[in-house]
C-alpha cells in the first residue's frame, strides 16, 4: 500500500470491516456469503447496479494484493455495495461519510471548469449551520463528538430518500421532484434534509436563495437553474408568502415540469399552521385567492414530521445513544419522545426564558407577542426598545439605565449548550469579509411557537401597537394590520395601513381600500385606491371596479374593461356579470365572448349560462361542453343536465363523461373536486341496468387490469353513494320509528347513526334519552353533540346541568366548549352561549368573555361583542363599535377618519379624530 495515500487505505479497511460484519451476520442468520451473491443482488431492484465480483475483489483483494481505487465514475457503484453490506449487517448507512472518503481517496486532479448555473457544488456544503441546521447541546464539553448527533432514521427520512432516490435513478429526462417536511419547531425537518443531501451524486449543485429577499431571490435562481441542482428552501413559507410569492410558486411550477432543466430537486420545510396557510382552499365570498399557485405546487408534495420519536425508533436511538452523550442527555432528561427538541436546546431556551431578569423577559416577550401578530423576521432593535416599558412596571422602567438595555441585548444573544440565545442580532458576511451586525433581532424558534402557545390568549399591550405602527418591517405591517383588525382594533388597523402606503409598501394603500370597503365604508375606501387606479395599478383597478358596483354600476363596467385591458382578463368576466345584472344582455354577451375567445376561466361557462337564460339552449349547451372539455368544474354537471334533457342516450352521456373522468386523473393542476367521477357515479346511481352492464366488464376473462382497476374504483364510489342513500332510508327509519313511540329502537338507530360519524345524530339520541327519563345520560349526549360541533344543543345543555351542577359550572363548561371550537375556525357557539349568558342577567360576564377572545385573535368575537351590546339596548354603543371598533385597552373607539393621508412621512401617519 506504499504507493496509495492514507485516505485510499483508510477506505480500503473500513471497506474490508464492513464486509466482515456483514459476512458474520449472514452466517449467523444461517445464510452463506459470497461476492458472487452480493454481484447478483445488486443487479436487482432497489440497487440495480451492474458490479461483477472481480470489481468487488479490485476494490477488496486479499490482503497480499494492493486494491485499486474506485475510479470517480465508479462512486455511484461502490455506494450501492455500501448499503448492501450495510442491510445485511443490519447497519445504517451514512452515506455523506462513504462520499467524502471516495472523493479523498481520489488522486488530485486538475481543477475542470465549474459548470454553468446557480449554486456551489452540494459536497462544499460541509458545514450544515450554513444551512440553518439547529446546532445541538454540547454534550457537557465531551470531545471528540461528531459536529452534529448520531442520527436515527425514521419514517419521514425513508420517505424523502424515495424522492430522492427515484430522482436521481430516473436522471435521464425527468423534471423535477419537490419535497416538503412539515413539523413543529425543533422536531428535524432541516437535519432530515441536510442528511438527505448524502443520497445526491457529488455533481450537483445546491442554491440557497435569499437575498434580496427570500421570493425575489428563488425566481432569480430559476432563471438559470441547470440540470443537477437541489433547491434549497428551508422555510419555504418564506418563498411563497408576500407580494412576489405567487410569481415564485408559479415560476417554481413551470420549471419543476420542464424536462429540460432537470433533475432539480426542491427540499423544504415549514411549520404546519404556515403550511395550511399556503394550501388553505379558497372559501366562498373571498374576492381573491392569495395562494392558488403555492397550492398547487404543494399538494400531495409534503410529508409530517412527528414531534416525537415513536416506539418503533427507539431501540436504534438506544443503540446510538451509548456511542454519544448528547443523545444519551436528551434520553434521560428530555420529555418522552421529544429527542430533537432537547437536542435542539428547546429546555434550555424556556430554562432562560423562565429565570430571565424582568428587563430581558420584557425583551423575549415583546418579540413574541409581535411575531404572534404577524411581523416577521428579523425584528428591528428599536422596536424592541420602544416596548420595553409596556412590559415593565413603571417602577421597574423608571431603573432601567442605557446600559442596562445594551447588557440585556448581550446576554439574550449569548450561546448556551451549543445553541443560539433566546434574541440573537441577525448577521451577515460577503464573501471574503468581515462579520457584520444588524440592528435586527431573531427570536428563537423554539421560543416563538412557545410564545405563540402559552400566551394565545393573553391581550397584547395596548403599547405594543402603537411601538409596531411607528417601528415594525414595512413587510410586515400588512399583516399587523390583519391582526389588528381580527382582533376590533379599526383605528389601529388603518394606521399601520397608512404607515405601509408611507413606507411604500406593495399593496397597502389597495389592502386600506379593501378593508374599509368589507367594513362598510366605499366612499372612504375609493380616496385609498383611485389615485393607483388611474395611474395604472391593476389590483387598484379591480378594487375601484368593485366599489363602484353597487352604486355606479356603468362606471363599474368600465373599470373592469380597463383591468382586461391591463392584462387582468378576468376583467371581461366580471364586466360580463355587472352587465348582465342591470338588463343589458348584448352586451354582457360581447364581453363573455371576448373572454371565451381569450381562454379565460369560466369564460365559456358563463356565456353559456347567459345564452340558457335568452333560451338558446343548443349554443348553451356548445359552450358549457367547451368550459367542461377545457376546465372541468361544474361545467361537467350542466353539460350532462342539457344532454339528458335533449334526449341523449345514456351510453351516449357515459362515453362523454368516462373521457371527462380520465382527463380529470391525468390533471396535475390542484383539482379540489372530482365533477366528473361525481357526475359519473351520479349517472350510474339512477341507471340501475348500466350500473350492472359495468359490473359484469369488471369480471370479464381477458379483461385490460388497467380498465378492470379502474371500473372497479368507480363502481366502488358508486356503492359507497348507495350506502348514504341507505344510512339517509335509515335516519328516516328512526324519525318514523319515534314517532310511533318506539324509542328504543329510534335509540338503537340513532346511536348506530352517531358511532358512524353522523354529526347531528348524538342530538337525536340525547333527546331520545331525556324523552326516556334519563337525563343524565341525556346531559352526557348533548355534551357530545356539542364537542362534535352541535352548536343548537346549548339550551338544553344549559338546562339540565343547571339542575345537575348549578349556573357556574354550567357556563363555565359551556364557555370552555366554545372557546375550544373558536380557537379552530368554528365561531358560531360563542355566539350561543353569550345569548345563553345574556338571557340569564350574565350579559357583563358574556360582554367579557368575548372581549377577551377579541383581544386573543378570535377574528368574530368583537362583532359577536357587537350584536350582544345591541341585544342588551346598547344601540349607540353597538353602532359605534361597528363602525369604529374599539381600542387596545379596551374602550370603544371614538370617531375617527379613515381618508388618506396627506403627508407620507410615518412619523405623521396618524388617523385622525371626526
Amino acid at each position: 500500500m506504499t504507493t496509495q495515500s492514507r485516505e485510499a487505505q483508510a477506505l480500503y479497511e473500513q471497506l474490508r470491516a464492513l464486509e466482515q460484519r456483514a459476512r458474520d451476520a449472514r452466517r449467523r442468520a444461517g445464510f452463506r456469503y459470497s461476492r458472487r451473491e452480493a454481484s447478483q443482488v445488486l443487479a436487482r431492484p432497489p440497487y440495480g447496479r451492474r458490479v461483477g465480483d472481480q470489481r468487488i475483489s479490485d476494490w477488496v483483494p486479499a490482503r497480499n494484493k494492493e486494491p485499486k481505487i474506485p475510479s470517480e465514475r465508479s462512486s455511484d457503484d461502490v455506494l450501492a455495495l455500501v448499503r448492501l453490506w450495510s442491510s445485511w449487517a443490519g447497519e445504517s448507512v451514512n452515506e455523506r461519510h462513504w462520499r467524502n472518503m471516495l472523493e479523498q481517496a481520489q488522486p488530485l486532479r486538475e481543477l475542470r471548469t465549474v459548470p454553468a448555473g446557480p449554486g456551489r457544488p452540494v459536497r462544499q456544503f460541509t458545514d450544515p449551520f450554513t444551512l440553518e441546521v439547529h446546532e445541538a447541546i454540547d454534550g457537557g464539553g465531551a470531545s471528540r463528538l461528531p459536529l452534529l448527533p448520531l442520527y436515527v432514521e425514521r419514517q419521514h427520512d425513508r420517505w424523502l430518500a424515495n424522492v430522492v432516490n427515484g430522482l436521481v435513478a430516473r436522471s435521464g429526462g425527468q423534471a423535477g421532484a419537490l419535497a416538503v417536511l412539515v413539523g413543529e419547531s425543533s422536531t428535524g425537518k432541516t437535519r432530515a434534509c441536510w442528511e438527505a443531501l448524502n443520497l445526491l451524486p457529488p455533481d450537483w449543485r445546491l442554491v440557497l436563495p435569499l437575498v434580496p429577499s427570500p421570493a425575489e431571490a428563488l425566481i432569480d435562481a430559476l432563471t438559470g437553474v441547470t440540470p443537477h441542482t437541489v433547491l434549497w428552501l428551508d422555510e419555504i413559507h418564506r418563498f411563497l408568502s408576500g407580494d412576489q410569492g405567487e410569481q415564485a410558486a408559479a415560476h417554481l411550477r413551470e420549471v419543476l415540469n420542464d424536462p429540460r432543466r432537470g433533475p432539480l430537486l426542491v427540499l423544504g420545510t415549514t411549520w404546519p399552521d404556515l403550511w395550511a396557510d399556503l394550501v388553505r382552499p379558497r372559501k366562498d365570498g373571498d374576492r381573491g385567492d392569495t395562494h392558488a399557485q403555492a397550492r398547487a405546487l404543494l399538494r400531495g408534495k409534503h410529508c409530517r414530521v412527528p414531534d416525537t420519536f415513536e416506539d418503533t425508533d427507539l431501540p436504534e436511538l438506544r443503540r446510538l445513544a451509548a456511542a454519544d452523550v448528547r443523545l444519551q442527555e436528551a434520553l434521560e432528561h428530555g420529555e418522552p419522545g421529544r429527542i430533537t427538541q432537547y437536542l435542539a436546546g428547546g429546555r434550555a431556551l424556556i430554562d432562560r426564558y423562565e429565570t430571565a431578569t424582568a428587563l430581558q423577559r420584557a425583551l423575549i416577550e415583546s418579540a413574541m407577542d409581535a411575531r404572534r401578530l404577524g411581523h416577521d423576521t428579523p425584528l428591528p432593535r428599536i422596536l424592541l426598545e420602544a416596548s420595553i416599558s409596556h412590559y415593565l412596571s413603571a417602577d421597574q422602567y423608571d431603573l432601567v439605565a442605557d446600559s442596562d438595555i445594551e447588557h440585556a441585548f448581550a446576554k439574550l444573544s449569548e450561546p448556551a449548550r451549543g445553541t443560539r440565545g433566546p434574541l440573537t442580532p441577525v448577521t451577515f458576511r460577503a464573501p471574503g469579509g468581515p462579520r457584520v451586525l444588524t440592528d435586527d433581532f431573531r427570536l428563537a424558534d423554539y421560543l416563538d411557537q412557545h410564545g405563540r402557545k402559552e400566551r394565545r390568549t393573553k391581550a397584547p399591550p395596548a403599547g405594543l401597537w402603537d411601538a409596531l405602527v411607528d417601528h415594525a418591517a414595512r413587510d410586515s405591517l400588512i399583516a399587523l394590520a390583519k391582526a389588528a383588525r381580527d382582533r376590533g382594533h379599526l383605528r389601529i388597523a388603518l394606521r399601520l395601513l397608512a404607515a405601509g402606503v408611507g413606507a411604500g409598501v406593495p399593496g397597502a394603500a389597495v389592502a386600506a381600500a379593501q378593508f374599509l370597503e368589507e367594513e362598510g365604508r366605499p366612499d372612504e375606501a375609493l380616496l385609498w385606491c383611485l389615485p393607483l387606479a388611474e395611474a395604472g395599478d391593476v389590483a387598484a383597478i379591480n378594487q375601484v371596479a368593485g366599489l363602484m358596483e353597487a352604486a355606479r354600476p356603468d362606471e363599474a363596467v368600465t373599470w373592469h374593461q380597463k383591468a382586461a385591458e391591463a392584462g387582468e382578463s378576468r376583467g371581461l368576466i366580471y364586466a360580463g356579470l355587472l352587465l348582465r345584472r342591470t338588463g343589458k344582455l348584448q352586451e354582457a354577451e360581447s364581453c363573455f365572448r371576448r373572454a371565451a375567445d381569450a381562454g379565460v376561466h369560466d369564460g365559456h361557462g358563463e356565456l353559456a349560462r347567459l345564452l340558457q337564460r335568452m333560451g338558446r339552449t343548443e349554443e348553451a349547451l356548445v359552450h358549457f361542453r367547451q368550459e367542461a372539455e377545457t376546465s372541468g368544474g361544474y361545467a361537467v354537471e350542466e353539460t350532462v343536465t342539457l344532454m339528458r334533457d335533449r334526449g341523449d342516450s345514456c351510453h351516449t352521456v357515459l362515453e362523454w363523461l368516462l373521457t371527462r373522468v380520465v382527463e380529470e386523473e391525468n390533471r396535475r393542476d390542484g383539482v379540489r373536486m372530482p365533477w366528473a367521477k361525481v357526475e359519473l357515479v351520479r349517472h350510474l346511481v339512477l341507471d340501475a341496468p348500466l350500473r350492472s352492464r359495468l359490473w359484469s366488464l369488471v369480471d370479464q376473462d381477458g379483461q385490460d387490469e388497467a380498465v378492470r382497476r379502474f371500473l372497479t374504483a368507480l363502481l366502488g364510489f358508486a356503492e359507497e353513494v348507495a350506502e348514504v342513500d341507505r344510512r339517509e332510508k335509515d335516519t328516516n327509519a328512526a324519525e318514523v320509528l319515534r314517532h310511533q313511540g318506539r324509542l328504543a329502537e329510534a335509540l338503537a338507530l340513532y346511536r348506530k347513526e352517531a358511532d358512524a360519524g353522523r354529526w347531528d345524530a348524538a342530538a337525536h339520541v340525547a333527546s331520545l334519552h331525556e324523552q326516556l327519563g334519563r337525563p343524565s345520560e341525556a346531559l352526557a349526549w348533548y355534551q357530545r353533540a356539542a364537542e362534535g360541533g352541535d352548536g343548537n344543543v346549548f339550551s338544553q345543555i344549559a338546562r339540565l346541568m343547571t339542575a345537575e351542577a348549578g349556573p357556574e359550572e354550567t357556563f363555565d363548561w359551556m364557555k370552555s366548549c366554545a372557546d375550544r371550537h373558536g380557537e379552530k375556525g368554528d365561531p358560531d357557539q360563542r355566539s350561543v352561549v353569550a345569548e345563553l349568558l345574556h338571557i340569564a342577567d350574565r350579559t357583563d360576564e358574556a360582554l367579557a368573555w368575548l372581549r377577551r377572545a377579541s383581544w386573543a385573535g378570535d377574528p368574530y368575537a368583537w362583532c359577536q361583542y357587537t350584536e350582544l351590546l345591541e341585544a342588551a339596548g346598547r344601540t349607540e354603543d353597538a353602532q359605534c363599535m361597528r363602525r369604529y371598533g374599539w381600542e387596545p385597552y379596551g374602550e370603544i373607539s371614538k370617531p375617527w377618519s379613515a381618508a388618506p393621508p396627506t403627508d407620507h412621512r410615518p412619523s405623521q401617519l396618524r388617523t385622525t379624530e371626526d
